[in-house]
């Protein structure tokens, strides 16, 4: 993979990133053009002439002052725009590149890992603008003018400045960068391993302390960190090496800038007005290469993030999820058969030579043993998983005519766990259906008998904190229920409904479940259980594996 096609993953490509660059070189400008106005207004004052004299030097320091913090504004201003921009553009194609595989084929990845790309990876490719690309541009511009404008004072000057330089870009920067690489390189994976950790600890909180493996997990987060603080430990201290190398080569330039200045001086080449210009001169040179210090290590986190938000880009489509996306719109659910179907996630079917039948106004509850591939059954019921052999048929029509947008529209998939987004009551809702009115949501709320408890919150404005905190394990089933119910799914199939209830709310929550997902002609419900009692309310019963 070249770094040319990383690049492009976070270069703006607007004309305000253009116009930023331009004005972050005005700023650095001014600032040099700053210092060295003001040494020679203070050595031009020194011989006292009259006030005349010094009024242009006067301006000139009052302007160079103002453009240097007008121009940092604007520059930021600009630069952060152009970048937002960037990210803006690029999140939505790493969510498009993503829904393919959801929920069946991250594969090894684990969820935390994922967030991690699709969060702190993405971030981090806004620093390529600002932390590499506009230091770079605007230390190599100013830096270049600035000798120029050197030499046309002192040449031996501005030659010691020139080479100071060239030894901060191509030795101090990347010296510190070989120091840091490996650190640099490592904190990617090490953030992605504390993201699982820290999500792993949330999603699964009540069972940890259940078992008293609380103790254990934060144990693995604050490893995580520990880890985490070592690569930035390694990567301080080859900041700290740089540093000193770009403060060892300012005074020197400084040094041998003054002896210079002064001995052109004593030739006659130069008024004394101009030593401390010449003299001071790399100084202020060297405070603007400041910002080029950081290029070599965020140049490398760059790169690694990049890398990884790029595999999910060019993440190519599994077989076994290469489903037909055409626009049909399927009529009322009559029946679904699948004959002889063999499926799975790869190489071996993980279900193979599988007859099934569901016909409208039916509850199926499918048991077995775990691992017996039940929930990748509902799966490819759904729609997230192609048939590898045999054949599927929604009212005798195969669906692979069809199209699975067509099949998802029509099945409903409510997993074991729910997903609860951080927000409110009707956030969550209208995922299922954006254009909901209020009235509808607080209907649908009524039938899985929420209603009541939200409505003594805040309504469809109840915060439901983070992974659905606000919400017990039958409250969050009953809002996935409405979600499905909002959507008015044919075929309804539940994965372990009352998996994380006692028994009493267990038996009662499935008998509403079942009485609501019946209340409307013509849908059928799967349920996919082990609890016998789950079993017994079923109309019929298809033990698989």
């Amino acid at each position: 993979m070249s770094n040319f096609r990383l690049i492009k993953l976070g270069l703006p490509a607007t004309k305000g990133f253009w116009l930023g660059l331009f004005v972050s070189t005005l700023q650095g400008i001014s600032a040099v053009a700053l210092l060295a106005t003001s040494a020679w207004l203070i050595s031009r004052a020194a011989e006292m002439p009259p006030v005349l004299y010094l009024q242009l030097a006067v301006v000139g320091v009052r302007g160079f002052a103002l453009g240097r913090a007008f121009f940092r504004y604007v520059e930021r201003l600009l630069l952060h725009d152009a970048a937002f921009k960037q990210l803006a553009h690029l999140r939505p194609r790493v969510f498009a590149a993503l829904i393919p595989f959801s929920p069946a084929g991250f594969g090894s990845i684990r969820s935390g890992e994922m967030l991690s790309r699709v969060t702190s990876d993405v971030d981090e490719l806004q620093f390529l603008p600002l932390r590499v690309i506009s230091p770079l541009i605007q230390s190599a511009l100013v830096t270049a003018l600035s000798v120029i404008g050197l030499a046309l004072l002192v040449p031996n000057a501005a030659a010691v400045l020139g080479l100071a330089c060239l030894l901060a870009f191509f030795v101090a920067v990347p010296i510190s960068g070989v120091f840091s690489r490996r650190a640099d390189v490592q904190n990617a994976s090490q953030r992605a391993s504390l993201s699982v950790e820290t999500l792993k600890l949330f999603e699964s909180l009540d069972e940890l302390r259940a078992f008293g493996w609380a103790g254990n997990q934060i144990e693995s987060i604050s490893a995580a960190e520990t880890a985490m603080a070592r690569s930035a430990k390694v990567s301080a201290w080859s900041l700290g090496l740089q540093q000193s190398g770009f403060a060892l080569l300012s005074v020197l330039a400084t040094a041998f800038s003054a002896y210079f200045a002064a001995d052109a001086f004593a030739a006659g080449q130069i008024a004394g007005v101009w030593v401390a210009v010449v003299t001071l001169l790399p100084l202020a040179v060297f405070d603007v290469l400041q910002v080029v210090q950081p290029v070599a290590s965020a140049w490398q986190r760059y790169l690694v993030s990049a890398g990884r938000v790029h595999e999910v880009l060019e993440a190519k489509i599994p077989d076994h999820l290469r489903v037909s996306n055409d626009d049909v719109i399927l009529p009322d659910f009559e029946s679904l058969k699948l004959k002889g179907a063999s499926f799975g996630y790869g190489e071996a079917p993980v279900v193979a030579d599988l007859y099934l039948e569901l016909h409208a106004g039916e509850v199926l509850t499918l048991t077995g043993a775990s691992g017996s591939g039940k929930s990748t059954i509902a799966l490819a019921l759904s729609g997230f998983l192609a048939i590898d052999s045999g054949s599927y048929c929604y009212n005798s029509v195969e669906v692979s005519k069809s199209g699975a947008n067509a099949l998802r529209n029509k099945i409903g998939y409510l997993q074991q766990h729910p997903t609860i987004f951080a927000g409110d009551v009707a956030a969550n809702l209208k995922v299922a259906k954006p254009d909901a009115s209020d009235q509808e949501m607080i209907d649908v709320l009524r039938r899985v008998k929420l209603w009541s408890m939200l409505e003594s919150r805040a309504g469809l404005s109840t915060d439901l904190g983070e992974l659905g905190r606000a919400l017990s394990g039958g409250e969050v089933a009953r809002l996935a229920l409405a979600r499905a119910l909002l959507v008015d799914f044919d075929v309804l199939i539940f994965d372990e409904p009352t998996a994380n209830l006692d028994y009493e709310n267990g038996q009662s929550l499935m008998k509403e479940l079942l009485a609501l997902a019946k209340s409307r002609s013509h849908r059928a419900v799967v349920v996919i259980s082990h609890d016998p009692d789950v079993v017994a309310l079923a109309d019929r019963v298809q033990k698989i594996g």
